[in-house]
């Protein structure tokens, strides 16, 4: 995981529950707290960290990463304006994750491991994204559909019906926008 997802988390407790929760989690955790951006951290070192941040707070371990990825897309796009085109609705810029934003985010941070989306797109108010990763984050898509829907103004129903954390290959995001 890259480290700039390690410190739009820290960002993020520091923001919502203070920097000495933070400085719990890292103790716990027996981390540093020092990222760089481009580096690479264990994928283990961030579980660590919401799983340390859901004991502390007993709120689910799925809602804190949910919550991460709607906290984390204000961010991404303060960095990444040029990702979204002027007059783009949600449904648009969703279906340019996986062969715009991830393409040029690759090329931006070599090696980077990103999920795979697939796209299922029949109705012009329905779309539903097919999530693959090793990392299962299906969570962390949820927040960041979430956080994409604020910022394009859009109500939306989600079913998750079928999930990689109950044994499927992939999971399905179907949205229904309203």
């Amino acid at each position: 995981m890259k480290g700039i997802v390690f410190t739009m988390l820290a960002d993020m407790v520091i923001e919502k529950f203070g920097l000495d929760v933070w400085d719990e989690l890292l103790t716990k955790t027996g981390d540093d707290g020092i990222y760089v951006s481009t580096e690479t951290y264990p994928d283990e070192a961030l579980t660590a960290l919401v799983v340390a941040a859901h004991e502390k707070s007993g709120i689910p371990v799925n809602d804190l990463v949910r919550a991460f990825g709607e906290y984390m897309f204000p961010l991404f796009y303060k960095k990444n304006p040029s990702f979204f085109l002027e007059g783009q609705t949600l449904k648009e810029f969703l279906l340019t994750v996986d062969q715009v934003i991830h393409v040029e985010v690759r090329k931006l941070h070599p090696g980077v491991n990103l999920p795979e989306f697939n796209y299922v797109d029949e109705k012009d108010s329905e779309l539903t994204m097919i999530y693959a990763s090793p990392r299962k984050l299906c969570m962390l898509a949820e927040g960041l559909i979430s956080g994409a829907a604020k910022h394009f103004n859009t109500e939306y129903k989600l079913d998750h019906s079928s999930c990689m954390h109950d044994g499927a290959e992939s999971c399905e995001l179907h949205l229904t926008i309203t």
